[in-house]
């Protein structure tokens, strides 16, 4: 397989996850997140997203055990501050920008998180990266896919399609 072009990948929540404790798709996106994606990283609403569902795989749904709960948190927090922590993201808080998300979850149907993960992408810090260079956003939501897409933005459903 040849190596993919030098470029951002985008980690959502739900690809994050997969990374980090085992889960159906889990073995595509570590080999994806640790071999062929040299430049990844993720938003701080989906660190904060991503750890939230660790949680309810350990409290609420029973799925992992503690031990494997404090690893994955521990391992996602040490990656977080070591590649993503100091990558300037879009203010959500700001007016202007939380009305652009607000229209990308409407014209979308996502919910704002969703949205602010695609505009992220389209017009954050690696938003200038072009052609087999621009960013990919890295999700196993089929439907933030699809509308990360009718955005303008790339996007791999990790769960359904082949590696960009």
């Amino acid at each position: 397989m040849a190596s993919p072009p030098p470029r951002a990948n985008c980690f959502d929540a739900s690809a994050l996850v997969k990374v980090y404790v085992e889960e159906p798709g889990s073995d595509v996106v570590r080999n994806y997140f640790h071999s062929r994606s040299p430049m990844r990283y993720t938003t701080p609403f989906c660190y904060y997203e991503t750890l939230t569902a660790l949680k309810v795989k350990h409290l609420y749904q029973k799925q992992i055990t503690q031990s494997q709960y404090t690893k994955a948190a521990f391992a996602l927090t040490a990656w977080f501050s070591s590649s993503t922590k100091y990558i300037r993201d879009l203010d959500f808080t700001n007016s202007q920008v939380f009305g652009e998300v607000r229209s990308v979850a409407e014209r979308n149907a996502l919910d704002l998180s969703d949205a602010f993960q695609v505009l992220s992408v389209k017009k954050g810090y690696f938003s200038s990266l072009a052609n087999d260079s621009q960013t990919v956003l890295v999700t196993a939501d089929e439907n933030l896919a699809k509308a990360a897409r009718n955005e303008g933005v790339k996007a791999w459903y990790i769960l359904g399609e082949s590696e960009p």
